[in-house]
Formats: structure tokens, sequence, C-alpha cells
């Protein structure tokens, strides 16, 4: 499905339009580097992720990002086919401050990974490309609903957590560990036993990096404004390797690694990372 870039108009909802872009992937031939061909705005002047330059950032009094959200249960997690995806209800969330305008809604969280260690972060700090990303994104609320926000300049949010392998087991992360061993194939569903808290998955220290971006999978809508925390969270290197043991392929087809989904830093352009104070 291609869609254009310039009057977008949505048909479907938003979550369906997503779900149903097909024929993109990670391999040569689907992946990042032909993306383009099936939607330009690949090439566009604020698409993401982005290297992080430190030295470049501008300091800011932004004021800090407030998170809310209530521990939510009866949850389920998703083989998407390009990463592990869990939805969260919009009620009782809040998402505030930072370069933010008004109040955002929580919508999904998912991960990005690479093969083995010191890859697989999208964003990288001054160069450096941690094991994993998770990003938990939300909506404009002032567009009333996810179908409405999506594809505006300011639509979406996205909070970015570096992942970093080591010794001990993230306790949060944890609890969707046996819905992820049972979703290995694309298109699984498990349902997560426990009650889950995005919270929880930031980082102690809330310094963060901000700018304007996309998201960094098709349709690559150029919608979102990007918080990346500075510092990284754990997993354990267990937890990593499940995500490696992922599949892209359905049960019945040659098994495909879910690996490196993620898209290479874009260039930053004229656009300015602010760091928080």
């Amino acid at each position: 499905m291609r869609i254009g870039m310039g009057m977008l108009k949505w048909k479907e909802n938003a979550t369906s339009v997503i779900t149903k872009v097909k024929n993109w992937g990670y391999l040569e031939e689907n992946g990042p580097e032909v993306w383009h061909k099936a939607f330009p705005v690949a090439r566009g002047v604020r698409q993401s992720p982005i290297d992080i330059c430190t030295p470049g950032s501008v300091p800011s009094s932004l004021p800090p990002v407030c998170a809310k959200y209530e521990a939510s249960a009866g949850l389920s997690l998703t083989n998407t086919g390009a990463t592990w995806m869990v939805k969260f209800p919009a009620e009782g969330s809040s998402l505030t401050g930072g370069a933010l305008h008004g109040e955002y809604k929580v919508w999904q969280m998912h991960g990005h990974w690479g093969a083995c260690s010191g890859h697989g972060s999208e964003h990288t700090l001054d160069g450096r490309q941690y094991d994993a990303e998770i990003h938990i994104v939300h909506w404009n609320t002032k567009y009333g609903t996810l179908d409405n926000a999506i594809d505006k300049p300011d639509g979406l949010a996205v909070l970015g957590v570096f992942v970093e392998e080591g010794e001990e087991e993230h306790p949060e992360f944890a609890k969707i560990m046996s819905a992820l061993e049972a979703s290995r194939r694309k298109g699984q569903q498990e349902p997560i036993k426990e009650a889950l808290d995005p919270a929880l998955f930031l980082p102690e220290n809330k310094t963060f990096y901000t700018y304007e971006g996309s998201l960094t999978t098709p349709p690559l809508l150029e919608s979102v404004i990007w918080t990346v925390y500075r510092d990284p969270v754990t997993f354990s290197r267990d937890q990593v390797r499940l995500m490696r043991c992922l599949k892209t392929t359905p049960e019945h087809e040659d098994e495909n690694d879910m690996v490196n989904n993620y898209r290479k830093p874009c260039a930053l352009g004229s656009r300015k990372i602010q760091v928080s104070s």
C-alpha cells in the first residue's frame, strides 16, 4: 500500500492503515534504503531517527517531561512481523511538558534491537548505538482521536529509551517475557499476565533530548515530537536474546529472524536538538 504524503486522507482508522502498510521490512530488498520508492517522504526534511550530537544540542529551559500512566491489566503482546508491540488504554494516561504543547495520551509501546551487542537502537548518541531502544507512542488530545492526530505535525509524541545489556534483569520487562516467548511468529498474540506500567521503562535520570521528527517505520509520517532520554535502562542479556528469538514470518513458513529491525540515522538538516537543563 502506498500512502500519499500531501493531502493525506485516512479512509480507514489509523491503526488499521499502519498495520496494512505492507511490503517493507529490514532486508536488503525491502529495507530502509529502498523505502523511499513507496514512501517519498523517506527523503523528507524531518525524518527519524537521528544521531544526537551532544556538542550541537541547544541547552533549554524546557519544563520536565511528566509521564503519568495507570498500571494496566488485561493487556496482550503482538508479534507484528517487524517488532513486538503492546497497546495501552488511553484512559488514565497523560504526557505533558518538555517541548510538548498540551496533553498527549498513550497508544502503544514497541522495541528495536540488533543481532548482536552494540547494535540495535535507532537513535544514536554521539555516534554510539545501544543494544536496543524502546518507544512509547502517544497522540495529541487536541485532535480528539488518534486517527485525527496521526498525520499532524504535532500529532504524535514518542518517548525513546536506550537499552543496554547487563547482568540485572529489568523487572517491568520481565512481566512480558512469557508472552514474548509465546509470540515468536508473526501474527501471534498472547496475554500479559501482570499489570504493566510504561513509566517503569523510563530511566531514573530524566535528562532528555527533543526534536521534531517522524515515525521510523512506514508510512514515515513527519508527525512526531521526539523525547529521547540520555541515560539507558538495563535489560539482562537473556531479555535481549529473547527479542532476538522472534521471527518475521508466520507459522508454516520458513523462519526469518527478527533482528536489526532499526533504521539508520537520518540527516538532521536545519533542525535543532534541545537538551533539558
